[in-house]
C-alpha cells in the first residue's frame, strides 16, 4: 500500500486532494503554501478555499503546532463569485498576505461561502489550532465570530466595528468622517437632492454608512427621499434592477451616493447609454474609491479608504497582541476625498 493511498484511506487530506479539488496543479498548491508571490490573488483565494472545504493543514503547520506555535493567521472574509463586488475581498486578502509575510507569517485565508455556517466554521478553526491569531472581514454589528474568538482567548483584531466593541481590537475607517465631508462636498457644489445605492447586508460598514449619511443628509437642509435610499445585494441581476429603479426616477434627485465602486461604474455607464448627462443632471460619488472610479468616462468622484494603512495597522497589531506586547487598540483611519469629474460644481 503506497502512503498516499494509506494517508486518503485514513481520512487525512492531501496536497493532492486539495489540488483536484481547486482545479489546479500540485506545484501551484505547493506555491501557496510556501507564500510564493508568483500566484495571483484570486489562484490563490481558490486554493485556500480548497484548503478550507476538505480540512487540509499543510505540513509546515503541523511541525509548528508540535512546537505550540503556527506562525500562521487565520483571515476571515466572507466570499460569493457572484457578487460584483467581490474584488475588494481579493484586494484586503492579497495586502494582507503580503504584509504578514513581511513579519515571516502565513495568511490562512478562509473565505465563507455560507453565512449560516460561519461561526461553525470560525470554531472549527480555532479548535483545531490552525493559527494563532485571527483578523476579521465585514465585521458585523453583532458578530457571533467575534464572540467565539473572544470566548476561546484567541488573538484577533477586527478590520471594522461591531454595536459592542468593549475590550475588543478594531481597525475601522472613521465612516463618520467619511460622511460629514461627503455631505460637505454636495452641499458646497450646489447639490440639494440626495439618492443612495447601498450594499444590502448585515455589515457594520454598510449600515454606518446608511445612517450618517441620513443623518448628515437632514442636518444640512438636504432633502431625503428614503424611496431613493435603496439597497442591493451586489448579485448582478438586482444590482441591474437597482440601477434601472434609480435611473427611471432620476427627476427626484440631482446626486447619488453609491457605496461600492462597481455599482458606481455600472451607473454611470447605463446613464450615458440613456443620454443622462454626469455631472449635468445627476452628480455620482461614493465611498472606498477604486481602480475603477479613475477609468470610467467621466471619472467618479470616492474616498480614499486607504486600505493599505488599514491592512497594516491590522497586522501589526495583532501581531504585537500574540507577542503579549499589546492587549489591542482601537484605530479609526480618516478617509481622503478625491474629487473628479462626477460631482464638477453647479452654476
Amino acid at each position: 500500500m503506497t502512503m498516499k493511498r494509506f494517508i486518503k484511506e485514513s481520512g487525512m487530506p492531501t496536497i493532492y486532494d486539495v489540488a483536484q479539488k481547486a482545479r489546479v496543479s500540485v506545484g501551484t498548491v505547493s506555491n501557496v503554501i510556501n507564500g510564493k508571490a508568483s500566484v495571483s490573488p484570486k489562484l490563490r483565494i481558490r486554493v485556500e478555499a480548497a484548503m478550507q472545504a476538505i480540512g487540509y493543514v499543510p505540513n509546515h503547520a503541523a511541525r509548528s503546532l508540535a512546537k505550540g506555535k503556527t506562525n500562521c493567521i487565520g483571515v476571515f472574509y466572507p466570499f460569493d463569485p457572484d457578487y460584483r463586488a467581490g474584488e475588494n475581498y481579493i484586494e484586503f486578502a492579497s495586502l494582507v498576505t503580503m504584509e504578514l509575510r513581511k513579519h515571516g507569517h502565513q495568511a490562512v485565508l478562509f473565505p465563507a461561502h455560507d453565512p449560516n455556517s460561519i461561526t461553525l466554521e470560525t470554531e472549527r478553526v480555532v479548535d483545531s489550532g490552525q493559527v494563532d491569531g485571527v483578523i476579521l472581514f465585514e465585521v458585523e454589528m453583532l458578530d457571533e465570530r467575534a464572540s467565539v474568538l473572544k470566548d476561546r482567548g484567541i488573538p484577533f483584531v477586527m478590520l471594522g466595528r461591531c454595536a459592542n466593541n468593549d475590550g475588543l481590537a478594531y481597525v475601522d475607517a472613521d465612516v463618520e468622517q467619511i460622511i460629514s465631508e461627503a455631505v460637505q462636498h454636495i452641499v458646497g457644489r450646489g447639490y440639494r437632492r440626495v439618492a443612495h445605492l447601498g450594499r444590502k447586508s448585515s455589515v457594520a460598514v454598510d449600515l454606518r454608512i446608511y445612517h450618517n449619511l441620513i443623518l448628515e443628509c437632514q442636518q444640512a437642509g438636504l432633502n431625503v427621499e428614503q424611496s431613493l435610499f435603496i439597497w442591493s445585494t451586489g448579485k448582478a441581476s438586482e444590482s441591474d434592477r437597482a440601477v434601472n429603479h434609480l435611473l427611471t426616477h432620476r427627476q427626484e434627485y440631482d446626486v447619488i451616493f453609491i457605496s461600492e465602486p462597481m455599482h458606481r461604474f455600472r451607473f454611470v455607464q447605463e446613464a450615458l447609454r440613456n443620454g443622462i448627462d454626469i455631472p449635468g443632471q445627476v452628480a455620482v460619488m461614493g465611498y472606498m474609491g477604486g481602480s475603477l472610479d479613475e477609468v470610467s468616462q467621466p471619472s467618479i468622484t470616492a474616498f480614499d479608504v486607504q486600505p493599505e494603512v488599514l491592512v497594516e495597522e491590522a497586522v501589526h497589531m495583532l501581531l504585537d497582541i500574540c507577542a503579549g506586547r499589546d492587549e489591542g487598540r482601537q484605530v479609526l483611519v480618516p478617509g481622503s476625498l478625491i474629487v473628479r469629474e462626477s460631482t464638477e460644481a453647479r452654476d
